[in-house]
This record gives structure tokens, C-alpha cells and sequence, in this order.
């Protein structure tokens, strides 16, 4: 096993997944222009007046967001293959951590496609159907949170039962986990709202649970980069678990 090799790799994974906040950010509110957000109680004209705006640079902000999800593939393997290393294996909690991370990239993916479709023809689709399209997006990209959750689940599990002297997930990242989902579940109520601070544009379900989900990025992100300096540092790879 070439444990050099598995260090860099997941140095690399880690930086990906700060890569892909800044993607995801950068091409949706600077590039797509998506901000300010749209408000769930907009108008359909309203809707398709944006859509007939800057058309290019919608597209070019969505494909920034679709590149975003392949982005954070190499972070989701970091983050499995740490998490393996308190279960001596590719147990439940690895593959648990694989899946709900292929099922954010694909979260990420396909809402920014919607947009897209919304863009590609503005000028040809009636106001009602951007309108649709619209909210489509919306919803699966701001209340699809519960993809992701499972992630946190896994980190918690992980540090609460890492009994190894120098773990990659210290006790404290479970409860770091534990209060990003928390604070992610107020996020689902924006499908009944479309007003107030319950709407996808709204303090509890968009402005809260966007700086936790940033937020613990940056923290898996650091735990991971220090993990890995650490071994690079002391020439010690993964320990074995029986």
C-alpha cells in the first residue's frame, strides 16, 4: 500500500471540498447572478424577465456549479477513506459516507441543469414554464439537504468511537456534526413557505443552514489537512484496527 500516495490524495480530496463551496458560491451568485436570491413569492414575469437577462451568464455559472459536483467526488473519498480507518475497513459507516456523497453531487448537478434549460431558451418558452423550471431547481437545490445528512451521521459515529491516540476526527468534530444537522432541518420547511424566514430565501431555511453546511466543510477540511500533514510529518500511515 502506497500510503505516500493515500496522504496526498486525500490532502488533495480535502482542499476539493473548500473548491466546491467556493464553485458553488462563485458560479451561482457572482457569475449566474442569482443574488439577491429569488423570492419563493415572485411572479412568473418577474422569473422570466431574469431568465431572459444574461443568459450567458447564467449558463456559464451553472456549468461552474455542475463542474462543482465532480469536485466534490475527491472530497467525498477522503472523507470515506478516514472514516474507514476507525472501522478497520469498508464498513457501514464508509459506504454510507460514498453513497450520501454521490448523492450530493448529484443534488448539485442536476438542479443547475434546470436553470440551464431555463436559459437556453428564454426567449422561446412562455413565462409560466421558466416559472416551473425555476422552482423546480430551487427546491431540489436548497431543500435536498437531506442527501448530505448522512455525511454528518458518519463523522459523529466516527469520532465518538475512534479510540486511536492521534484520530482524524476528534470528539469534538461529532458534536460539530451533530449541530451542523440540526441546524440543516429547518432547511425542509421551505417547501410549505413561500414567504418569511421559513423560505428558501428565508433566515431558518436558506441563510442558517447555508454557513453550517460552509462551515463544516471548513472544519472537515482542516481535520483532514492536519491528519494527513501530521503523517507526512511522522512518516506513520493509517493504523491497523483489529
Amino acid at each position: 500500500m502506497n500510503e505516500s500516495l493515500i496522504r496526498k490524495t486525500n490532502l488533495f480530496g480535502a482542499w476539493c471540498g473548500v473548491v466546491y463551496c467556493v464553485m458553488l458560491l462563485v458560479g451561482w451568485w457572482v457569475v449566474g447572478g442569482f443574488y439577491p436570491l429569488h423570492q419563493p413569492s415572485a411572479g412568473a414575469a418577474e422569473i422570466g424577465a431574469f431568465f431572459r437577462g444574461d443568459t450567458v451568464g447564467i449558463r456559464i455559472g451553472m456549468v461552474m456549479i455542475m463542474w462543482g459536483a465532480a469536485v466534490f467526488i475527491p472530497f467525498t473519498a477522503a472523507m470515506a477513506d478516514c472514516v474507514s480507518r476507525v472501522e478497520g475497513r469498508s464498513g457501514p459507516l464508509t459506504k454510507m459516507t460514498m453513497l450520501a456523497g454521490f448523492g450530493n453531487s448529484i443534488l448539485t448537478f442536476y438542479p443547475p441543469m434546470y436553470w440551464i434549460a431555463a436559459a437556453f431558451r428564454s426567449g422561446e418558452r412562455s413565462d409560466e414554464l421558466l416559472y416551473l423550471l425555476n422552482d423546480i431547481a430551487w427546491l431540489q437545490f436548497i431543500g435536498g439537504l437531506s442527501l448530505i445528512m448522512p455525511m454528518l451521521v458518519t463523522v459523529a459515529v466516527a469520532a465518538l468511537n475512534d479510540k486511536s491516540a492521534q484520530p482524524v476526527f476528534p470528539r469534538w468534530a461529532a458534536f460539530v456534526s451533530i449541530l451542523a444537522f440540526v441546524l440543516f432541518l429547518p432547511d425542509q420547511l421551505l417547501f410549505f413557505f413561500k414567504t418569511g424566514p421559513f423560505a428558501w430565501n428565508g433566515l431558518f431555511a436558506f441563510w442558517i443552514p447555508l454557513s453550517a453546511f460552509c462551515g463544516w466543510f471548513l472544519v472537515i477540511f482542516y481535520l483532514i489537512r492536519r491528519a494527513m500533514l501530521r503523517e507526512s510529518s511522522t512518516g506513520h500511515g493509517r493504523q491497523s484496527r483489529s
